[in-house]
C-alpha cells in the first residue's frame, strides 16, 4: 500500500520484524517510551490488530499526537474486563452478576456470595490466561491465584457462571457507524479448566430467531461503547433453551488466528485490513452493506500429547484440498517435543478453511482429519492428535 512500516514487539521469531522498514523491540505495553519513539518517527498512523494487549497503547499514542485513534478511555472499555462490564451496565445490557478484587479474602466474599458454579479470570490479560471455572470452594485459593497472576493490574473477575452455547461476531466500525460483518461457532477442547477454541466456523448454525438477537446485542454493544472505527471481535455464550445471551468479551481488534485477516475476506468479501490502514493513516473508508456477501470459512486447531513425535503424515498432501485455504503446521517434525497443554499458545495449526456454505467447510474438516495423523511417543504409548 506504499507506507513505511514501523513494527513494536518484544523479541521474538516474528515475521513483521522482516517485512518492517524499521523495528522496535519492546514491550507494547511501555506506552510513554512508545510515544517518544512515535513523535521521532513522525508517524502519519498507528494500529494494531489480532491482539488486545496493544490497543490501551495504540488508542493513548494516536491522542496524544492528534492521530486518528478510538480513544484511551474508549480503548480500556474494550480490554478491561471490569471496565467492559461496567458499561454493559451503563448501556442496559444484563450481566452476570460480578466482582472485582485483587485481595483473596475479598473474593472469598464475594464468591460465597455468588455462589458455585463461578468463573475467574483476569481483568486485563488475553488468550484465555489464567480464566478457570470454580465447582468447589476448596479449590477458589489456588485459582484465584493462578487468574491474578495473569494480571497485569493484579486483579480477578468473580463472576457467575453461565452455561451456552460460545458464538463469535465479527464487525467493523467507521465514523462512528457499525456493522456485523459474520457470525459464527465457537467450539473448545475438552479439557477441564481451560477455555481454549479448537475449532471456530462462519456461519453460524444457530437459528435466525437467536442468530438476529445476538447481532442485535452485538450492535448495541458497539455503538454503546462509542467505538470510532475499527474491527471489532465479540464472543457470546447463547442459553438455546430460554433465548437468555452472556456476553463473554468485546474487543476493539480483529479476532485472533487469522480472522480478521483472512477468515472475515473469505466469508463474507470485505477486506477490513485494508480499511482499517486506510482510516488509521487518515482517509476515508467505510464499508457498503449491499457489497458484503455470504460465504463461510473456519479455522480448525488440535494439539498433541505430551511426548516425543514418532511420525507425521499428511501434511503436504492438505496444500492440494479444495477448501483449504492455508496450513500452518511448520512446528511438526520428526523428533520435536510436544508440550503440555497450558493456554492458545500450545494449539497446533491453524488450518484455514473456505467454502460455498458451512457444509462445503464441514466437509473439508473431515477429510483433514482423514488425512493428517501424528504419532506421540508418551510414557503411556504412541498416541495421536487430539481434535
Amino acid at each position: 500500500m506504499g507506507f513505511i512500516t514501523i513494527v513494536v514487539s518484544v523479541d521474538g521469531n516474528y515475521p513483521g520484524f522482516a517485512v518492517s522498514d524499521t523495528c522496535y523491540k519492546i514491550d507494547v505495553r511501555e506506552k510513554e517510551r512508545l510515544l517518544e519513539i512515535a513523535k521521532k518517527e513522525n508517524i502519519s498512523g498507528i494500529l494494531t490488530d489480532q491482539t488486545d494487549i496493544s490497543v490501551p497503547t495504540v488508542a493513548y499514542i494516536a491522542e496524544k499526537m492528534g492521530l486518528p485513534g478510538i480513544g484511551y478511555d474508549c480503548a480500556l472499555r474494550f480490554t478491561n474486563k471490569f471496565r467492559m462490564r461496567q458499561c454493559c451496565e451503563k448501556i442496559g445490557i444484563r450481566m452476570p452478576e460480578y466482582y472485582q478484587s485483587s485481595s483473596l479474602e475479598e473474593a472469598w466474599k464475594y464468591a460465597q456470595h455468588i455462589g458455585l458454579p463461578l468463573i475467574l479470570k483476569p481483568v486485563d490479560n488475553q488468550g484465555s490466561r489464567g480464566v478457570s471455572k470454580v465447582i468447589h470452594f476448596d479449590e477458589f485459593k489456588d485459582k484465584f491465584f493462578a487468574a491474578k497472576h495473569y494480571s497485569n493490574e493484579g486483579f480477578v473477575i468473580i463472576e457467575k457462571f453461565f452455561n451456552g452455547r460460545e458464538i463469535v461476531v465479527e464487525g467493523f466500525a467507521s465514523d462512528c457507524n457499525f456493522l456485523n460483518l459474520i457470525i459464527g461457532d465457537s467450539y473448545n477442547f475438552d479439557l477441564i479448566d481451560m477455555f481454549i477454541p479448537r475449532r471456530r466456523i462462519f456461519p453460524t448454525s444457530l437459528n435466525d430467531r437467536l442468530k438476529n438477537k445476538v447481532l442485535e446485542l452485538n450492535y448495541r454493544l458497539v455503538k454503546g461503547f462509542g467505538l470510532k472505527f475499527g474491527i471489532t471481535h465479540s464472543e457470546f455464550l447463547v442459553d438455546e433453551n430460554t433465548g437468555e445471551i452472556c456476553l463473554m468479551e468485546v474487543a476493539a481488534r480483529g479476532g485472533g488466528v487469522f480472522i480478521s485477516s483472512d477468515l472475515i475476506p473469505l466469508s463474507c468479501g470485505i477486506d477490513v485490513n485494508a480499511l482499517l490502514i486506510k482510516i488509521a493513516a487518515g482517509e476515508k473508508a467505510s464499508i457498503d452493506a449491499g457489497a458484503v456477501r455470504a460465504g463461510a470459512s473456519g479455522y480448525i486447531c488440535f494439539y498433541l500429547p505430551e511426548g516425543e513425535i514418532l511420525g507425521v503424515r499428511g501434511i503436504e498432501a492438505l496444500s492440494n484440498f479444495p477448501g483449504i485455504h492455508k496450513v500452518f503446521l511448520n512446528d511438526i517434525a520428526v523428533g520435536a517435543k510436544a508440550p503440555d497443554m497450558k493456554d492458545k499458545t500450545h494449539r497446533l495449526g491453524p488450518i484455514l478453511l473456505f467454502g460455498r456454505d458451512r457444509q462445503d467447510v464441514q466437509e473439508t474438516i473431515d477429510k483433514v482429519q482423514k488425512t493428517l495423523t501424528v504419532d506421540v511417543e508418551t510414557p503411556t504409548g504412541i498416541a495421536g492428535i487430539r481434535w
